[in-house]
């Protein structure tokens, strides 16, 4: 099968090396960027360097889109526009909250639409080629296209679950948080720690372990036998001090601590360690501005 890849980043190239690596035949490497398009044509050893979409789609069976989500119409519209697409070949984007609906004009040049989306996410080309391999990989569009895509994560050892596009923009925010909304509650925990006296820096280094051990608590015992900490406990009187002493502090801290232990406070009763009235009694105190001694 002839790949084309259009969009020269970390996944595009990454999706490369690996697609050759398992005997697909990478046909062209397509940016408008041409030095990105050679780099990552070096590194995946093989395809040709193609400045123009259409030009790189020409004779491929499949053509990954793996480019900013904004220019993934414009581009399906160029690689289909003038004849240059192959009847039946699969045109797939690679953006996590698009439906495979995006692709302009590919039905009308007799492609079938797609959508890939590894649930993963990539510093480097090195990071991804090692991480890809085991990944989930979301697949929606065209029945055609589905097992087309099908086929290629089973090729990269990946795990393809299908998925509908009316659902893609949840699915995404769910990505976002697992990911993107961690890295931002690290930058919370490690803001607290430096209230605390600790620089930031040294913060970091002090969470990382815990944070590790928390993901590992997770694969270990799942959801919600993970929760552990103070809520998870009913530990009524520790959730009172963090509350006073982040009242202290400038900015929403506090009401950052309230919304995610209000959460929290959800999972520890699924897990079955607070009852009905502890969960009431830590709900008041997240309420409260202030709270009487005790």
């Amino acid at each position: 099968m002839k790949v084309a890849i259009i969009g020269a980043g970390v996944l595009g190239t990454s999706l490369g090396i690996l697609l050759r690596r398992a005997g697909y035949e990478i046909a062209a490497v397509c940016s408008p960027n041409r030095r990105s398009a050679r780099v990552a044509a070096t590194l995946i050893g093989a395809g040709d360097v193609v400045g123009d979409n259409g030009l790189a789609a020409m004779g491929a069976d499949l053509v990954l889109l793996a480019v900013p989500d904004r220019a993934i119409p414009s581009v399906a519209i160029e690689v289909s526009a003038g004849g240059a697409l192959r009847r039946g070949a699969v045109v797939a984007h690679c953006a996590g909250g698009l439906p495979a609906g995006v692709l302009s004009g590919v039905t009308a040049a007799g492609g079938h639409r797609g959508a890939i989306h590894p649930l993963q996410s990539f510093a480097d080309v090195d990071t991804a080629v090692r991480m890809l391999p085991d990944t989930f990989f979301f697949l929606e569009g065209d029945s055609e296209a589905v097992d087309v895509l099908r086929s290629v994560v089973i090729a990269l050892d990946g795990r393809p679950v299908e998925i509908q596009g009316s659902n893609k923009a949840v699915y995404h925010a769910a990505a976002s948080a697992a990911s993107n909304f961690l890295v931002t509650l690290v930058d919370y925990a490690v803001t607290l720690l430096h209230h605390a006296g600790v620089p930031r820096d040294a913060a970091l280094a002090a969470l990382l372990p815990l944070i590790r051990g928390t993901v590992e608590n997770l694969e270990a015992v799942g959801l919600p036998d993970a929760l552990t900490g103070p809520i998870a406990r009913g530990d009524i009187g520790t959730v009172k001090r963090h509350v006073r002493a982040l009242e202290k502090l400038p900015g929403d801290l506090v009401q950052t601590y309230r919304i995610l232990a209000r959460k929290t406070i959800g999972v520890a009763q699924a897990k079955g360690t607070i009852d009905a009235d502890a969960a009431r009694q830590l709900l008041d105190i997240l309420e409260g501005p202030s709270f009487s001694p005790g």
